[in-house]
Formats: structure tokens, C-alpha cells, sequence
């Protein structure tokens, strides 16, 4: 009826109330996606503990990786994903990974790892459920520099004269699932002695240790055997350990040169700690400090400079006295 009137007052009424209709609809929606999506860096809503850096792979072509750790653990319920932003657009777009995809899910322990050509990334964007509501969780990305390799020590020490102790640090874990420890007499035949729970995906350095009792007195070799997730294996260099006593006798110091922590070879715990029989001097014959970390390991002070260094063992029977040139590197 009002459509078919020619009245222009009554026309604009018509265009008043469907322009009110329109705002009281997009107002409804916009009110149902406050709801059901929020952008929030609330604490008591987001997850705090969230780091993320990215590295480059120094490969040809090189691309990057972004490391993602202590986001919130995947759950059948809900699985948290991850959209790296890029900033040139305003409010950002997604960036896709070199799969195409713009979200990568978080894994059962928080993290996630995204490969993706390098350009700049302002900010990653977490998507997750709290109490059925959907939020969307915002936070930086830092530089973490050129890739760094998995392991960034590993030592092996008599704890005891019948007892090894392997240590070694990681400097960053991608989908890490365990460390077999393996165990050799003759540096070729390797067995599988334990095995050691790996972090999953980790952006800072996590140390681990495994002891090892030892079959018989003699000289040892280990090596790591480090299984990802999707069953990779990748094994890490050797280490050597020798419980086999010499008479009050160091046959060899190891390694040499060395950056912290020395075994003296052939050495027992009643020379080690027997006070004077074990002193480390530099080239200008100042006593340097070191400290005592195995049945026949020593670790120097850290602080020492590098150089030439001279170590001086005699035994606890007073017997025997040796010298050895040693390098810190």
C-alpha cells in the first residue's frame, strides 16, 4: 500500500525505517561476533608464557622458521592454530607457510614450528576456546637469528668409578620425542643403554643428563641417537669415558683442546681428592681455579681466558708427577 503512494514524505519514511532496519541488523551481528571472536592480550584470558621467535635456514634457497613455544596444549575438543601476520596491510593479513597454508595447528605441547619464505612478520595470532567462547590471543615475534644446531654440548664423566654420566644441552628442539643413549666398547658397535623423554618443541636451552652403570672397568663410547616426532633420527658426536684405572697414571687428558670440563684419564677419585695433586697453571705460572665434577673430571673456571695452560698431577701415593700442555678454546 505505502510502496504504491506517490508521496514523497511517505518515501522517505520508507527510506528511513529500512536504513534503521540495516543499522539494527549489522549492530546484532556485530554484537554475535564480539561473542563468538575477541582479540584479547588479557592475561586472565590468554595464555602469558607464549614465545615466538623465527630463524633463518641457511639453505639455498634459504627460508625461514618461526618457533612457537608455550602456547596452549591441542585437545581433541579444540585445537589452537596459528596465523603469522604480516603488517604491510592495514590490520594485517596472513602469511602463508611454503605449504600454502595460512593456520598451523599447535601440537600436544603447546608449540608449533612454521617454515615460510622470509619476509617481515609483525605479530602471530592464536585462535582458542575458553569456556566455549572464541578468542584470539595476539603476540610478538622476535629475531632469533641464523638456525643454531640441536645440540650445544655433550659431555660424558665418570660420576663414580663404576658409574658414567652423560650430560648434554639442546639449544632448540623442533617435534624432539626422545634421546636414546648409546653405549660402545669399541667406538664401532653401539647399543641402545636408555633412553630420556625429549622437550617436544622448545626455544630455550634444556639440559638432560643420563647415568650409566658400567659393565666392567674399561674404556667407553657414547653418542646420542635423537628421534624427532615423525620417527627422523639423527645421531650426535661421540664422547669417551675411561673407568680403567692406571696405577696412579694419567695416560691421557680429554679432550685437549677444551672449552670447560678436562678427564684425566687413568686417574681415581683418591687422586682427584687428595688436597695438591691436581693444579692448573697459565703461561705466566698463576694457579687457576677449577673445581672437581667426577670420579676423574674437572671443570676450570669458566672465566679463564683462552690460551695455554698447564696441568700438574701426581697421585695420591705421591709416586708419580705429570705434566700436560692444554689449550682452551
Amino acid at each position: 500500500m505505502f510502496i504504491k503512494h506517490r508521496n514523497s514524505n511517505v518515501f522517505y519514511f520508507l527510506n528511513l525505517i529500512n536504513v534503521c532496519m540495516k543499522k539494527f541488523y549489522l549492530s546484532i551481528m556485530a554484537l554475535v561476533g564480539l561473542a563468538s571472536t575477541t582479540k584479547a592480550q588479557n592475561p586472565a584470558i590468554c595464555p602469558t608464557a607464549v614465545e615466538a621467535k623465527y630463524y633463518t635456514v641457511p639453505v639455498t634457497p634459504a627460508y625461514c622458521k618461526l618457533f612457537i613455544g608455550g602456547g596452549p596444549a591441542a585437545t581433541p575438543a579444540d585445537t589452537p592454530v596459528v596465523s603469522l601476520i604480516e603488517p604491510s596491510v592495514l590490520g594485517g593479513q596472513p602469511i602463508p607457510d611454503l605449504n600454502g597454508n595460512n593456520f598451523t595447528k599447535l601440537s600436544n605441547t603447546g608449540g608449533a614450528t612454521v617454515a615460510y619464505n622470509c619476509q617481515t612478520i609483525d605479530h602471530i595470532e592464536i585462535d582458542f576456546n575458553v569456556g566455549g567462547v572464541h578468542y584470539t590471543c595476539s603476540y610478538p615475534v622476535a629475531a632469533g637469528g641464523a638456525l643454531p644446531i640441536k645440540l650445544s654440548a655433550f659431555t660424558g664423566r665418570l660420576a663414580t668409578e663404576t658409574e658414567a654420566t652423560l650430560s648434554w644441552t639442546s639449544s632448540i628442539e623442533e617435534n624432539s620425542f626422545q634421546y636414546e643413549v648409546q653405549r660402545s666398547a669399541d667406538g664401532k658397535n653401539f647399543v641402545t643403554v636408555g633412553t630420556v623423554k625429549a622437550a617436544g618443541t622448545s626455544l630455550e636451552s634444556i639440559k638432560y643428563a643420563f647415568n650409566d652403570p658400567l659393565p666392567g672397568a674399561g674404556a667407553y663410547f657414547y653418542r646420542l641417537n635423537m628421534i624427532d616426532i615423525d620417527g627422523k633420527k639423527e645421531l650426535s658426536k661421540v664422547v669417551y669415558v675411561n673407568s680403567k684405572k692406571g696405577a696412579g697414571i694419567v695416560t691421557k687428558v680429554f679432550p685437549n683442546p677444551f672449552n670447560s670440563e678436562i678427564q684425566l684419564i687413568g686417574a681415581t677419585s683418591a687422586d682427584l681428592n687428595t688436597q695438591g695433586n691436581v693444579r692448573v697453571f697459565n703461561t705466566s705460572g698463576q694457579q687457576i681455579n677449577f673445581r672437581i665434577v667426577g670420579a676423574n673430571a674437572i671443570t676450570i673456571d669458566p672465566s679463564a681466558p683462552k690460551g695455554m695452560y698447564f696441568l700438574k698431577f701426581r697421585n695420591s701415593t705421591n709416586t708419580s708427577e705429570q705434566i700436560f700442555k692444554l689449550v682452551k678454546q
